[in-house]
């Protein structure tokens, strides 16, 4: 599952962050998911092959308290010749995290309080 070929594997954008005077960007969980080459900062729940176990944590975002929702969806999709194996991992979260903004003296970055809503596609 993990391995299908197309898989975008999260996006992740608020609104409320960018529309902040100077952002406060979310700090990822760490530890996550290995698509060589690189680690995705993302765990998925699930039961069976490609997945991390039914108690997995959902969130990309660390020190985050509130909501989240996600889903996946599977299906085909066809361009007319070919016929795509299509697999979705969409999460929602809303609510308070501790994240980084920068210091702007020396490149270093704090840690703020934020509220935000996130779209992981």
């Amino acid at each position: 599952m993990k391995r299908i070929s197309g898989f975008v594997v999260s996006v992740l954008g608020s609104a409320a962050v960018w529309a902040q005077a100077q952002p406060v960007y979310p700090v990822p969980v760490p530890g996550g998911t290995v698509f060589p080459p690189e680690l995705i900062h993302l765990f998925f729940p699930g039961i069976g092959p490609g997945f991390d176990g039914q108690f997995a944590d959902p969130l990309a975002i660390n020190n985050f308290k509130g909501v989240a929702a996600m889903g996946y969806t599977v299906g085909t999709a066809t361009d007319g010749e070919h016929m795509y194996t299509v697999l979705t991992d969409i999460r929602v979260y809303q609510g308070d995290y501790i994240g980084a903004q920068s210091t702007f003296n020396g490149g270093g970055t704090a840690g703020v309080r934020a509220h935000g809503t996130f779209v992981e596609i």
